[in-house]
């Protein structure tokens, strides 16, 4: 029987993927769970944008050889779309990259001052009782101490370079020059260019935030096209894009958040950790495009922190350290007693020659005895003992 042009209309429409309500509800923990599949999944493609190598001139000498093993690591699951090589290469030599905390010192000082300043015109003996002191000359004395330890501080940071920022800019030369997307970037740029505009006008994602910047305002959306283009081509329907630039045209934040023990709140940055989603637009464009709706956005913070988690990376988190700490991450308990233990030499080669010890299988210790001696060693430290995983801290240090 033959076809008619209605059915196969119809038949073309039933392939197309379907836009989506935003959601109003998630669940913190299967969001968590999407991003650890994305980060860990051999099948899942590592997107990075510009500020993520930018950021990465601030790491210290320690965390920045982390971050350059991570990525080599990944091997040809990281993928740098070309214009954001091209945005790189335009920060790459600037001072204020390759130097971040140059001008800390000076900067501090004229706070400071300000700060000194405004308290002896504005703070009397009564005020100074009311914050700890005993009298004005005892809060002027405390506060010249405060300021001399602070510009201490800030002087170590802006001298803090020991060359290892010269040597991430090599590391990212030869990283760039294998992972970038190959692309025709005068011909990209032009083709989007075209886009731009009507999609703006239509608030399609991405590109609305950036329609009043004179120049590089279609930057975002030649990065999203490469995305596509790249996860097409390689036949790739999982994606990760790591961004410090989350913006209102890529992501959205739900109404609610169900926490991990089930308890429904109203969303909030710090109890969703600074959660995002991808906007229903831009996941029907990807499904379109590659057959799959797996691509996930997270901050540089997000993707760190589960490395580094013992929940989600339990062998390997401790490679992650030096980075986490860096960021000053808000670490569970089981990460701080896995820190603690691992910065404390002595007390982890005690464990290894100790209650911690096996030959054949790990089964051989004793689990019981193992948190005893554990929480014995921590005893004076102020992490919660009672909220630390000990199976965890045991996989993490001694497997």
């Amino acid at each position: 029987m033959p076809t008619s042009e209605n059915d196969n209309q119809e038949s073309k429409s039933a392939q197309l993927p379907r836009l989506r309500p935003k959601r109003v509800t998630v669940s913190l923990q299967a969001e968590q769970r999407r991003l650890s599949d994305a980060l860990f999944s051999d099948l899942a493609v590592i997107f990075l944008d510009t500020n993520i190598l930018i950021w990465s001139f601030g790491l210290n000498e320690r965390a920045s050889a982390a971050w350059q093993k991570w990525l080599w690591f990944l091997g040809k699951r990281l993928v740098i779309p070309a214009w954001v090589v091209h945005e790189y290469n335009q920060h790459a030599n600037q001072p204020e990259v390759t130097n971040p905390y140059k001008a800390l010192f000076r900067k501090l000082q004229v706070v400071l001052d300000e700060v000194s300043d405004s308290a002896s015109r504005a703070l009397d003996d009564i005020a100074a009782v009311r914050i700890g002191c005993s009298n004005k000359v005892e809060l002027e004395h405390k506060l010249r101490e405060a300021s001399a330890f602070s510009l201490c501080v800030a002087n170590a940071v802006s001298q803090s370079d020991r060359g290892h920022r010269t040597d991430l800019l090599k590391f990212y030369e030869s990283l760039l020059d294998e992972r970038t997307h190959p692309a025709d970037i005068h011909e990209l740029s032009i083709q989007t260019n075209r886009e731009f505009n009507a999609r703006v006008t239509l608030r399609l994602s991405p590109g609305g935030e950036d329609s009043d910047k004179p120049e590089n305002r279609c930057g975002d959306l030649i990065i999203w096209k490469e995305i596509l283009r790249h996860c097409a081509e390689a036949g790739r329907n999982q994606a990760l894009f790591v961004s410090n630039d989350v913006k209102r045209d890529w992501c959205y934040s739900p109404m609610k958040l169900i926490l991990d023990d089930g308890k429904e709140i109203p969303w909030s940055r710090k109890a969703a950790q600074d959660l995002r989603l991808p906007n229903p637009e831009l996941l029907a464009e990807f499904q379109m495009h590659t057959g799959g709706s797996e691509i996930v956005f997270a901050t540089i913070d997000q993707v760190i922190e589960t490395l580094a988690s013992t929940a989600h990376n339990p062998i390997d988190a401790l490679e992650f350290m030096e980075l986490a700490q860096a960021l000053r991450s808000n670490r569970t308990p089981t990460d701080q007693a896995v820190n603690w233990i691992h910065k404390s030499e002595e007390v982890y080669k005690i464990g290894l020659r100790g209650v911690a010890s096996w030959d054949f299988s790990p089964s051989e210790v004793d689990m019981n005895a193992f948190e005893t001696w554990c929480r014995d060693q921590m005893k004076d430290t102020t992490i919660p003992l009672d909220k630390v995983n000990w199976s965890q801290v045991f996989t993490a240090l001694y497997l």
